[in-house]
């Protein structure tokens, strides 16, 4: 296996800070969805990002790029006030597990990519989705105490728990997917890749 580089991690950094407009782009545009735009926001930036994904894979290409990645947002988010541990777990748990789907080969395929961005995703979504399901009391009472209106957590617990946590999560990992394919048709040129590595 590969190793990291410092190059690499200037590399990680600096596509994990374009990684993060698209991050704030969807977090607005999602908006008009209500919470169910929250519930899938990590998925729409799946579909925004895919170019960013792609281009990960192919300039870097060295497992921890993805766990790398996300500890960068992670860690920015917590300084913002937003960390919460099950989110944490859940979310590096995605990154692990995009890393062993698509950092241990040079230019891996594109469905792996998409495969990895879909873990890297739904690692994000289960933030509020796993809470939900398994300890729905105490997640309520955090984020109420954090200055979240009961009213509001109860909407969004509508598209996170029980079978609209599933809804969700299939909806998060079909847009990041997506995303992919559509980030390799528009970079597949600059690449110099062909459809056969499909």
């Amino acid at each position: 296996m590969r190793k990291l580089k410092i190059k690499d991690v200037v590399m990680v950094a600096l596509l994990t800070a374009l990684y993060l407009v698209f991050y704030f782009i969807s977090s607005m545009g999602v908006m008009v969805l209500g919470q169910f735009g929250h519930a899938i926001s990590p998925g729409i930036c799946g579909l925004l990002s895919g170019a960013v994904m792609i281009f990960l894979t192919r300039k870097v290409g060295k497992f921890w790029q993805f766990i790398i990645m996300q500890t960068i947002c992670l860690l920015l988010f917590s300084i913002m006030g937003a960390g919460y541990l099950p989110w944490l777990i859940s979310s590096e748990l995605g990154a692990i597990i995009a890393d062993l789907i698509a950092s241990r080969e040079e230019k891996p395929a594109v469905w792996k990519v998409a495969l990895a961005s879909g873990a890297f995703h739904v690692g994000q979504a289960w933030g509020s989705i796993v809470p939900s399901w398994f300890f729905l009391e105490s997640y309520k009472a955090e984020w109420i105490g954090r200055g979240q209106t009961p009213e509001a957590m109860e909407a969004m617990l509508q598209f996170t728990s029980g079978y609209m946590g599933i809804v969700s999560t299939l909806v998060v990992f079909a847009l990041s997917f997506a995303g992919v394919f559509l980030g390799w048709l528009i970079l597949r040129k600059h690449l110099k890749e062909n459809k056969t590595e499909k």
